[in-house]
């Protein structure tokens, strides 16, 4: 693999090129299971206030579905990158003002934290693995 000259190893600088090839491919890898990760916490989250029109329903099972009357606090889930590899999922609150009172309840309304239970389902069922193992087997399958 590597021999020696009166210049140097010979080979060496093949290695490191790979060597960055495969740092560059790590770094798009963990981002993309990120990004995936976030996008199937914010499915979830679309899922648990997804509710059906209430305008003329009572009675509904808590916490879930959160009714629809407009659709706004589905509107409101997005997801940002907000660092390298890094991203969050969130209700945006200049689209509705009201997210956090039904993610946290009030004194009258029990809490439906559409959110925190997106993530708790992604980690329970392990998601992010299944969704790691198929990224990283579509890089080495290349």
């Amino acid at each position: 693999m590597f021999s020696m000259g009166v210049g140097g190893v010979y080979g060496l600088e093949e290695v490191l090129r790979n060597l960055d090839m495969m740092e560059n491919e790590i770094d798009e890898a963990i981002d993309e299971i990120a990004k995936e990760t976030a996008t199937e916490i914010l499915d979830g989250a679309v899922e648990n206030v997804n509710g059906p029109d209430t305008e003329n329903l009572t009675g509904l099972g808590q916490p879930y579905p959160v009714g629809v009357i407009t659709g706004t606090l589905k509107r409101s889930l997005k997801i940002k990158k907000v660092g390298k590899n890094k991203y969050k999922v969130f209700a945006d609150q200049n689209v509705a003002n009201y997210a956090w009172w039904v993610h946290e309840g009030t004194v009258k309304m029990e809490a439906r934290p559409f959110l925190d239970d997106a993530v708790k389902n992604v980690m329970d069922t392990r998601k992010y693995i299944e969704i790691g193992n198929k990224i990283i087997e579509n890089i080495l399958n290349r």
